[in-house]
Parts: C-alpha cells; structure tokens; sequence
C-alpha cells in the first residue's frame, strides 16, 4: 500500500467551501485553494461553483464564481491564466505576458495541461471533474506549478515531466519541492477496461499499488498512488507529499464528478499564486 498524508483542509468563506494544503500554507509563498462545488451562482447541473467556461454555463455565471473564489484567497480573478487542457503532458512558463489570457484576453495557450512560473502576482488556473490536480511548490527557488493529470497525462507521467521542466527552468531541486495531491477520482471508483490498463502497465509495470485486476475482467486504477510514485522516483521525499483523501466521485456534496454524473456536471478548479 502506498502511504497516504492526508492533510487537505476545507475552508469556509463568505459562503464558500475550499480546500487548502497546510504545509503550502506554512510556507507563506502562495495563495491558493482547490475550490469544491459549494457557494457560486450557478443553477441546475452547475450547483453551484462551477468554474468552467467549457460548458452551457452562462458565461457571466462562471466569471462570478471566479471572482468569489478569487476574492475569498486574495488574488485577481482579471489576472487569471487558463491552460487549455487536452489530456497531453505539456507544460507552459507563464510570464507577466501571459496575464488575464482565458478571463480578459484571448488565449493562445493552447494543447497545454500545466502551467508553472517564478513571477509572483500571476494567479494559474487549471480545472477538473475527476482528474488529478497536482500543486507544486519549490520552496527555494520560489517557483509554482499547477497540473492537470487525468488518467492520459498520468501514464504520460506529465507530474515527472513538471519536476523536470522545473529543474530545468528554475533550477528545482525535487527534495525541496513540497506537492499536493488533490481531489479526484479514488481507485475504488476508477474501473477501466483492459486496453486503458495495458497502457497502465506499460509506463509503470504491474505494480499492485496502481492497478488490480477485478473478477469481471475489468481493472481498477490508483492515480493518486501512480503521481506519487514518479514523483519519489524523481526525488521528491514521500513526506513533502500531502494526497488530499477526497474522492471526488464519491463525495457529491462537495464535488463535480464527470463519471458520477455521467459528463453533465461542472468543474472545480486548482489555484495557485506566488506572493
């Protein structure tokens, strides 16, 4: 069994639920949140934080949610950065260039599911409905990434690809990089079909952490223990490794989960700011 540090925290303001990681929070270099379903505008299947543009979501709709998010953590919702999230393992250095593209100008950012910088000021957002959010944060070198890893981009390995990315840009050293690995579909939740485990085996072998067989000739797949996995292979120390233990499947009270509502639901999202 993989070890699981719990240590996620849920947040209550001005109506808002989200969720925090202390040891993000104890640094005092980053604003942040993995914002949950409860306290936006939004109406129907969207109840009611959804932050997702990329639905029939009236558009002001989602900009208010951003907003009450944004202010809630403390950054500007009009200096957002989108990525454009296509389940691939590429990774984007925003700069002060980059500002408000997706919420106030257009964005070029395209065929990318993780975004990271060194500039403080730039709020990063990426968005989710069962996928795995990963947080990076190089406490040295003061550099931030936040990643999208569905199951595609998990055997892709892009967490491993943002350390490399991050050691090469700003000369991150992976035992001073603090992760968090938020909400998202459990293992328990997540059965795939034999072609989609192949591809499971094949980048991570058959490791009984991240994948077991089931009776029905189905399989079952551990994303959170795969993330964690290549991130200690890297170097990452297993306690800088905080897992947040909400299945987003499971819990509907707090999240949107495309498999749950069978992909007529909204989205979460990750936030992270350097100070």
């Amino acid at each position: 069994m993989v070890k699981i540090k719990r240590g996620f925290e849920i947040i209550k303001k001005n109506g808002l639920a989200y969720l925090a990681i202390p040891a993000f929070e104890d640094t005092g270099m980053v604003k942040h949140c993995f914002t949950s379903r409860i306290g936006g505008v939004s109406q129907g299947i969207y109840n009611s934080l959804n932050t997702s543009d990329d639905k029939e979501d009236p558009i002001e709709n989602v900009h208010r949610n951003l907003e009450l998010v944004c202010e809630a953590i403390g950054v500007n919702y009009r200096n957002l950065v989108f990525s454009d999230q296509t389940h691939e393992d590429n990774i984007r250095a925003v700069t002060k260039a980059d500002l408000g593209k997706g919420i106030t100008i257009p964005n070029d950012i395209t065929h990318t599911d993780g975004l990271m910088t060194n500039i403080p000021g730039i709020p990063l957002i990426t968005f989710y409905a069962d996928c795995v959010p990963l947080f990076f944060l190089d406490k040295e070198n003061r550099a931030i990434a936040v990643v999208h890893s569905g199951w595609k981009g998990t055997v892709l390995k892009i967490g491993a690809k943002t350390i490399r990315k991050m050691m090469k840009v700003y000369g991150t050293n992976p035992e001073n990089c603090l992760i968090g690995i938020g909400p998202s579909i459990e293992m328990d939740c997540f059965e795939v079909g034999p072609e989609v485990a192949e591809q499971f085996i094949e980048s991570f072998g058959n490791r009984p952490q991240i994948i077991k067989p089931l009776e029905n000739g189905k399989y079952v797949v551990d994303l959170w223990a795969a993330n964690k996995l290549m991130l200690m292979e890297l170097g990452v120390p297993e306690d800088n490794i905080t897992i947040s233990g909400f299945c987003t499947k499971c819990s509907e009270e707090y999240f949107f989960s495309y498999r749950r509502d069978k992909g007529r639901t909204g989205s979460m999202s990750a936030i992270m700011e350097l100070k």
